[in-house]
């Protein structure tokens, strides 16, 4: 497993950033002070006011849920063999920054390949579709013969705009419209990580509701919903029992609740590592529990976002794709 650091492990825990904030404060007190009761001091003077002026303060709120501003671009994004892209070339959509890889396949119809697909991906909650594990998904599900749309968010990386639950889905749903316009007789898939299987199952349960249903999903390192990722996390037990954190975490009690729409969905692929460390492997056992209609592949090694390195997981994407299920509906 590459020990490559990894942008959405940084900032999709609430969590983590909090006992990485207290921690380094405390130690910082600590060394100049020499005083471990100041130090402790401190920190509650600090951190305990951040959920109120979260709160209170919406823009602060996007900022900490949509980490597009956690983003370094050392090379345009409008060239994406810069970034190790394949074959693919800058397909704008809109406004939104996206790459297209085409299939370039010149087999006969009965070819075992899946140049009948087209797979629509959506990252996760920070960086941008330049992040290499990202690159790598890509370039293999090219491999296999799909074509593949990969794009950034609104107020993500050269996308313009504004982040939000609702704005994700409705950038989702534009890109997936463009690709169905551009392929009418491929088969469309939805692949979403991290906050992406958020984004791909609201939009897949949307689609099902207007009789338009994408073919088939895969949900990579999936969540039951925000709140449940935060106030059942055991990295702060004490922090969780406190009023303020609970009133904030429960503002986002209707952000990205996958758990109420996931068992409407069929054809459905749930990848996950238990050594995932900023989700708890429950999330996608319940998520598989209430999804009938899903296939879980759950490996022991992986972290959060390196599952594609594993040669198990590339297998499951592959038998997955190549299913002759009908659409989710």
């Amino acid at each position: 497993m590459s020990s490559t650091s990894s942008l959405d492990s940084i900032g999709w825990d609430p969590h983590k950033q909090v006992v990485m904030a207290a921690v380094t404060i405390f130690g910082s007190v600590l060394w100049f002070s020499g005083n471990a009761l100041l130090a402790l001091i401190v920190v509650i003077i600090v951190l305990l006011p951040f959920p109120w002026i979260l709160v209170r303060f919406p823009t602060l709120q996007r900022k900490f849920l949509f980490h597009s501003w956690y983003y370094k671009a050392d090379k345009p994004l409008d060239n994406p063999l810069l970034w190790g892209v394949q074959d693919g070339i800058s397909q704008p959509i809109g406004a939104l920054g996206c790459w297209y890889v085409a299939n370039t396949c010149k087999c006969v119809p009965t070819c075992s390949c899946l140049c009948d697909t087209v797979v629509v991906y959506c990252h996760g909650s920070s960086g941008s579709r330049g992040n290499q594990y990202r690159v790598d998904l890509v370039n293999y599900l090219a491999s296999l013969g799909c074509a593949v749309y990969s794009f950034d968010y609104r107020g993500y990386a050269d996308s313009p705009g504004e982040s939000s639950q609702v704005n994700s889905i409705q950038d989702a749903r534009q890109v997936l419209a463009f690709a169905r316009a551009e392929h009418p007789d491929k088969r469309v898939v939805l692949y979403g990580h991290s906050m992406g299987t958020g984004v791909v199952c609201q939009t897949a349960y949307q689609l099902i509701q207007e009789d338009a249903a994408v073919d088939a999903v895969i949900l990579e390192a999936p969540f039951l919903s925000i709140p449940d990722c935060v106030l059942k996390s055991p990295t702060l037990r004490f922090v969780n029992s406190l009023p303020i954190y609970k009133d904030f975490v429960w503002q986002f009690s209707d952000l990205f609740v996958t758990k109420d729409v996931i068992g409407d969905l069929k054809n459905v692929l749930i990848l996950f590592a238990e050594d995932d460390e900023v989700i708890a492997p429950h999330h996608a056992t319940e998520l598989h529990t209430l999804c009938p209609a899903s296939t879980l592949h759950l490996i022991s090694e992986g972290g959060h976002n390196f599952l594609i390195q594993q040669g198990s997981v590339k297998k499951a994407i592959e038998e997955h794709l190549k299913r002759n299920d009908p659409p989710l509906q």
